[in-house]
């Protein structure tokens, strides 16, 4: 008899079977899924099981026999039972605790859907899942998390699409999803941030697409009863979340986010690559060449094209946007126009690039904010030197040093190290792979000596200060940063 299973890390994907059925589990095996199949009422020696399976008990439509779902990071749930009203019960119940789970009842009728997102089938369990079990579950959670986003903005007349300061493509491409998804317009679900768009590529993108991106503060955000965060989360808003706040991002999850809605995934390349899954649980919703395009885009630059923090959901999505797109305005998109003052300046700093052991770094000196694109850039191309795992691009932005960040291999990711260098002072964050450090003015960089051979130097010296400090498992903040 196998002891029915209490624990499951926050990153576990659970398939919960209930059915009557003899042969409920035969056919079904997922390499990416714990497959719970419910063993009856009572653990009984007799019962018929399955090599590997795991099993559990209790009344099928009480909440205490399934208490150890919560903490799991995803639910499908399969309800294959002859008695009806059990079946719903059940059905029921899954719904009181997880409302964001997937569910599919077997056995049901069309007018048995309860009309909250459940899908009902009435084939057999063998027949439903026996072969692309994966595609299928896949299919089953897209649409429950549609479904859910869907209902959380239910009956809300202005719904802001708010995304981080100086938003990206993959930003951008996915509050436009959003909004296709939910059937707005501009004016009935705004495309906001705390600050515009400085790269001239992105704000190009915008204008292509006819996407207006509003600047807003944080306090007139926060008069809104509900908020959809895209490819970003409450504390780069200025706020802590709460009921009112839905968030669809790939980014690591903040500690003790409360939402009142929540689709976190960092292990995607791109927030896009989500919602390429929502759209395409959603035939309701047409994708255009434009949206298309746009999605492809996102996900592009998000992970070098699919060769940076890339996995498979973000390959599959990936082809399957590839089809739709216009590639007019996709060249359009991604081919910024430089000045020549701004190529020579690229030129002058790629020619200081100073490297120390796997840290290459580069000083670009002053640059307009309009200019900014230029870092990451640099930080891609520094990156390419030879023996380098870090490559790290800087310059003065109004005042503050802004250090692009690039990393390839093991140990602490970029964005680890980017918020070890904020010393308590300015922004940090970003992915493992690549990352952005917003730090004030360091001493070496006020003196009229601050060459690109001087900051270069600065750079590399503080990247190496912030790994040693990350590896002895010093996370704290140090004003030796600066």
């Amino acid at each position: 008899m196998t002891k029915d299973p209490v624990e499951f890390g926050p990153d576990a994907r659970l398939l919960l079977i209930v059915s009557d059925r003899v042969d409920a589990s035969a056919a079904v095996r997922s390499p990416s899924r714990e497959v719970l199949r419910w063993g009856g009422r009572e653990p009984l020696d007799s019962a018929p099981r399955h090599a590997g399976e795991r099993l559990f008990h209790g009344d099928p439509a009480a909440a205490g026999t399934y208490a150890w779902i919560m903490e799991a990071r995803a639910v499908s749930m399969v309800v294959d039972l002859a008695d009806a009203d059990l079946r719903h019960r059940v059905a029921g119940t899954l719904r009181a605790l997880r409302p964001d789970a997937a569910l599919l009842l077997l056995r049901g009728q069309e007018e048995d859907k309860p009309g909250d997102g459940t899908v009902v089938r009435s084939g057999a369990l063998r027949d439903v899942l026996r072969v692309d079990v994966e595609e299928e579950l896949e299919r089953l959670e897209a649409e429950r998390r549609v479904w859910c986003l869907r209902d959380f903005v239910r009956g809300v007349d202005t719904l802001p699409i708010v995304l981080h300061p100086d938003p990206d493509p993959d930003a951008l491409s996915s509050a436009l999803a959003i909004r296709v998804l939910l059937g707005r317009d501009g004016q009935e679900a705004p495309v906001v941030t705390l600050r515009t768009m400085t790269r001239p590529e992105n704000r190009r993108m915008a204008e292509l697409l006819k996407l207006d991106v509003v600047q807003v503060s944080a306090a007139e955000l926060n008069r809104y009863d509900r908020v959809v965060a895209v490819d970003t989360q409450p504390h780069n808003a200025g706020a802590r979340g709460g009921t009112g706040w839905a968030v669809v991002d790939h980014h690591p999850l903040e500690p003790g986010l409360t939402t009142g809605l929540r689709d976190v995934r960092p292990d995607y390349g791109a927030t896009a690559t989500i919602l390429c899954e929502y759209l395409r649980a959603a035939p309701d919703r047409t994708v255009g060449a434009p949206l298309a395009t746009a999605l492809l885009y996102g996900i592009r630059t998000d992970t070098d094209t699919l060769t940076r923090g890339v996995g498979p959901p973000d390959v599959a999505a990936y082809a399957w946007i590839l089809e739709r797109v216009d590639p007019m305005l996709l060249r359009l998109i991604e081919r910024p126009a430089y000045s020549l003052t701004l190529v020579r300046q690229f030129g002058a700093a790629v020619a200081g690039v100073v490297a120390g052991e796997d840290v290459a770094a580069v000083w670009s000196g002053a640059l307009d904010a309009d200019d900014a694109h230029m870092l990451s850039e640099l930080a891609d191309l520094c990156l390419g030197v030879e023996g380098a795992s870090w490559g790290v691009a800087g310059a003065l932005i109004e005042e503050d040093l802004v250090l692009a960040l690039r990393h390839l291999g093991p140990g602490p990711g970029a964005g680890a190290v980017a918020k070890r260098l904020v010393a308590g002072a300015g922004r940090g964050g970003g992915h493992p792979t690549m990352a952005r450090a917003v730090l004030p003015l360091p001493a070496p960089a006020r003196g009229s000596d601050a060459g690109s051979a001087v900051m270069g130097a600065w750079i590399v010296e503080r990247i190496r200060a912030a790994l040693a400090a990350l590896r002895q498992g010093d996370n704290r903040v140090s004003a030796s940063s600066t």
